[in-house]
């Protein structure tokens, strides 16, 4: 049966609509990876702690991600546990480094108080890094805004006052943009998220980030077990310590849609939906 003229261009334009809106929705929806405290040293097992055998978990890791399409991965804090000297101790992060950087996509660290064994300069050389907290964005995250955190920049687990004001600034750049933002620190800001081990000063970042209208997500580390706590519109996320996780490992991949974060966990990292609320 023949279509009219009129059909047949319906038929055409809501065709190129729903083209147009798969792709849409395709440009829109990108992923990333997590991985936190390896904490490598060439030391014994104390503990829950397989200081050496964290090594080889990275490296499946790398391996893992390396075969998926993410827009970059982030490693939370504690690339190394600390050694007897401080030449060990950045031969260790060197070692650690060799294998995190065979990962193919962009790379960002946020800085653990481990991290800091091997002393700020050559941590900062190594890394890349001229501070250790920063912000950025990616070509794959269209709207999409993402801030480190230095959670140690006025002693250990504490920010100082240039970095909240720079935060304040960093939020309020995104609010004006309409841009959303994912935090990653190394420490946790709440006991729900994490409750054995937290930021000693979380008031201020807390504060902000909640008064934001923009954060719709923070990832921290440190504490080895992990968590999770859903407050004032924000997922609090703690990676669990790759560390403590000889046999079936442990990190995630994050699928980031405009209304989802789908958090995948490999070995001992959980799984997780976690819903996007409107403004």
């Amino acid at each position: 049966m023949n279509k009219s003229p009129l059909l047949l261009c319906l038929f055409l334009v809501s065709g190129c609509v729903a083209t147009k809106t798969a792709r849409s929705q395709r440009q829109e929806t990108f992923s990333f990876g997590v991985i936190s405290d390896i904490q490598y040293a060439d030391k014994d097992t104390r503990g829950a702690r397989h200081y050496r055998e964290s090594l080889s978990r990275l490296k499946e890791g790398v391996e893992d991600l390396n075969r998926r399409q993410l827009a970059f991965t982030i490693q939370l804090g504690d690339l190394i546990d600390g050694n007897k000297t401080r030449e060990r101790t950045q031969l260790e992060l060197d070692e650690v480094l060799e294998v995190h950087n065979s990962l193919s996509m962009p790379k960002y660290h946020a800085i653990g108080n481990h991290c800091l064994t091997a002393g700020k300069k050559g941590l900062q050389e190594r890394l890349g890094l001229s501070r250790f907290y920063y912000d950025f964005t990616v070509p794959a995250a269209q709207g999409w805004r993402f801030v480190v955190l230095d959670g140690n920049d006025a002693g250990y687990g504490v920010l100082g006052a240039n970095q909240l004001e720079w935060l304040r600034s960093k939020l309020g750049e995104a609010r004006t943009s309409k841009e959303k933002v994912i935090v990653f620190c190394h420490f946790a800001l709440l006991k729900s998220a994490a409750q054995h081990h937290r930021m000693k000063t979380p008031e201020p970042v807390l504060a902000l980030i909640n008064g934001s209208d923009c954060v719709v997500a923070y990832f921290a580390g440190h504490d080895h077990a992990g968590g999770y706590a859903f407050r004032d519109g924000i997922h609090h996320v703690t990676i669990k310590g790759m560390v403590e996780a000889p046999i079936r490992n442990a990190y995630a991949v994050i699928e980031v849609s405009p209304t989802t974060l789908l958090k995948t966990g490999f070995g001992k990292e959980p799984s997780r939906e976690m819903t996007i609320h409107a403004e």
